[in-house]
């Protein structure tokens, strides 16, 4: 191998170090990881979407299942948003989190796994994230006195703008491709029209994700209703 390649490969080598490094370091030194992975019972990663009840965060599963979060406190609970499914588990204690996913969710089990918690900040990396989404709560578009909910939403959210008819979160960048968002209801696409306004709990704005395939490089909107136990508590 000739000098210079074998240079080029040490500086490679180093920048990833030091990139690594620099990731590291971005994270609080009194953190702590918390590992986790979402899997089927053949083994097949499930991208779901976690968030830590009660608290402002949330993160993405890869397509390994894997996710991670930092500072998850003992009586902390996890919720597990797949499709039309969700999940709560509570942490109790635990330093990581092995599920098992299956089709009926009342059998979803979980476990800790030393292997999990011994890999560190590995699965924290950038898919922790308290800010990644833009969220609006439903009293806070209801307040808008819009009644049409995408009326009410644009008002929130000036960035998204309707253009040619589409809901975008940018300029279209080709005449011949859709630079339109996602909008997801409970996990099932939507038009935001359709929904009622006096139904929403709440809304993210996800400027781009490749957890919803090439539709949600263009931004997602997630629209959460109102659960039973919502509606009873507003009454």
């Amino acid at each position: 191998m000739k000098t210079a390649s074998i240079k080029r490969l040490i500086c490679l080598g180093l920048f990833a170090a030091m990139s690594l490094d620099a990731a590291l370091a971005q994270l609080p030194t009194d953190s702590e990881p918390f590992n986790g992975i979402v899997t089927t019972l053949d083994g097949k990663g499930v991208k779901v979407r976690v968030e830590v009840l009660g608290r402002d965060k949330r993160t993405f599963a890869d397509g390994r299942g894997r996710f991670g979060f930092t500072d998850i406190e003992a009586d902390d609970t996890l919720r597990f948003i797949y499709k039309r499914d969700t999940v709560d588990i509570a942490v109790a204690g635990r330093r990581s989190m092995r599920v098992r996913w299956v089709a009926d969710v009342e059998q979803i089990r979980s476990e800790e796994d030393e292997e999990l918690a011994n890999t560190g900040f590995g699965y924290v990396k950038r898919r922790e994230s308290t800010d990644f989404t833009s969220g609006i709560s439903g009293d806070r578009l209801r307040a808008t006195g819009c009644y049409n909910l995408l009326d009410a939403i644009m008002m929130c959210y000036p960035s998204l703008k309707l253009i040619n008819g589409e809901l975008c979160l940018r300029m279209p960048t080709s005449i011949n491709s859709s630079s339109a968002v996602l909008v997801l209801c409970d996990g099932v696409e939507v038009r935001p029209e359709a929904i009622n306004i006096n139904d929403v709990k709440s809304v993210e704005i996800l400027k781009g994700s490749n957890m919803y395939g090439f539709r949600g490089v263009n931004g997602v909107v997630l629209i959460t209703t109102l659960s039973a136990e919502d509606v009873l508590k507003r009454k």
